[in-house]
């Protein structure tokens, strides 16, 4: 998921993480806590400020490890220009 205004984006995934990054400077800028399901998708808003992610089971390990009753949810995160904003290069 990229974000638009600073051109920063997020991975997430099957270990529960979010992850946001600095392409240009190759760093991460912030992790999440994992949570206790895989993340199969997740998008900024528009306005780069909302940060949305889904998580489910996303059947990578097949049917025996799905736990049936398991909700599926969908968190919203306000995210702040710290959290976002790539950091000053630093010279070498």
């Amino acid at each position: 998921a990229f974000q638009n205004q600073y051109g920063t984006f997020a991975t997430v995934g099957s270990d529960g993480v979010v992850t946001f990054w600095d392409k240009d400077n190759k760093q991460r800028l912030k992790a999440f806590s994992a949570i206790r399901q895989t993340i199969p998708c997740a998008a900024f808003n528009a306005q780069g400020n909302l940060f949305a992610y889904a998580s489910s089971y996303d059947w990578s390990k097949g049917s025996s490890f799905y736990a049936p009753g398991t909700p599926n949810e969908i968190f919203i995160h306000y995210t702040s220009d710290d959290e976002i904003k790539p950091k000053a290069t630093r010279k070498k």
